[in-house]
């Protein structure tokens, strides 16, 4: 069966980012070689914009930068293209149809596929994260990038969408955002953390807790929204739900209505426990067209994209449950924080 690499890291910020170098050298290599091929700009472009956020991230929190600097250290590779991974989603400014995300308060189940290139599949690991006072992480990630889909020890999860401002966003990015989510015992300190760096990016990060509370945040530049729900699950994919005025390209985001209205659908009808309820919605193919979980096919700019792998964490119980590759053929697997 095919599995994620597990990397188990820990120490400093330094001891951290330098073993996550040394240890996937050659897959950092292989990542920004892709990177490369597919940024519509010139490299010294990216390297310039590497350099801004650079010191968006220094601002935000030195720590952050002392690990990527020695990231680059162990893979041996110019630091500004490791901070250019970890701001690509800003720098890239590429909106594409990813990931649907649903979040069962009463089980405080959280869970996402991973809508991406797959080129990814052969190259992203499962990254355990054992900082000095800061609760332990374990989270999917692509190499030589520090924050992503994830959860901690206090019960803290978090999945991740992408949306469409139509803007360029030039804030911290929000693999770090991401990253500080992470590393926070609670809801209300990982929202302390972040809001004064919530402006600059599109994406949506729902947030959610071992109590079964979440917050959502659907970032559109230099604006942000808090969607919420009474509703005992919570989707999220592609488009806007706190200001509908935003998604004005309509055949651009028919994917992201579809999955929405099909998920929304699906928990109304299904039966069982709530992790197959939540793989069920993961898993879902039934419009063909436009389905949840999402086939390979070619894409102009990325080469093949779709479902690369499903995510599932349990909050409560703080175990992982993933697939590597197409999750309608491949195992689910589990790995335990605890």
């Amino acid at each position: 069966m095919k599995k994620f690499p597990l990397i188990v890291l820990k120490g400093d910020p330094s001891k951290i980012g330098f073993e996550h170098g040394k240890i996937l050298k050659e897959r950092i290599g292989k990542t920004i070689s892709w990177y490369k091929s597919i940024i519509p700009r010139k490299e010294s472009e990216v390297l310039s914009l590497a350099a801004h956020f650079k010191s968006k991230i220094s601002r935000f929190d030195p720590n952050y930068c002392n690990e990527i600097e020695a990231l680059a250290e162990g893979a041996e590779v110019d630091p500004l293209w490791i901070y250019a991974l970890n701001s690509r989603s800003e720098i890239m400014n590429t909106f594409t149809n990813e990931c649907t995300a649903v979040y069962f308060r009463e089980t405080a189940l959280l869970g996402q596929n991973w809508d991406w290139a797959q080129e990814l599949e052969e190259l992203a690991v499962i990254l355990k994260i054992l900082p000095e006072n800061k609760p332990m992480i374990l989270m999917m990630s692509e190499p030589g990038i520090i924050g992503k889909i994830g959860f901690n020890s206090k019960g803290i999860g978090v999945s991740l969408n992408f949306l469409d401002s139509g803007q360029v966003c030039k804030g911290l990015p929000v693999h770090i955002i991401l990253r500080a989510i992470l590393e926070s015992p609670t809801l209300e300190k990982a929202t302390h953390i972040i809001e004064p760096f919530k402006k600059g990016k599109s994406a949506n990060i729902l947030i959610g807790d071992a109590q079964g509370d979440y917050i959502d945040f659907e970032f559109a530049n230099q604006q942000v929204f808090q969607p919420r729900s009474d509703s005992k699950v919570f989707i999220h994919t592609n488009h806007y739900l706190d200001n509908v005025e935003l998604n004005i390209d309509t055949e651009k985001l028919a994917s992201s209505f579809t999955r929405y209205n099909q998920a929304n659908q699906l928990i109304q009808t299904l039966k069982g426990s709530h992790i197959d309820k939540i793989k069920t919605i993961l898993l879902d193919q039934t419009r063909k067209d436009l389905p949840i979980c999402r086939p390979y096919v070619p894409h102009p700019d990325l080469g093949n994209v779709g479902t690369v792998c499903s995510i599932i964490m349990d909050l409560i119980d703080l175990k992982l449950h993933i697939t590597r590759g197409h999750p309608l053929k491949t195992r689910f697997t589990s790995i335990s924080l605890k």
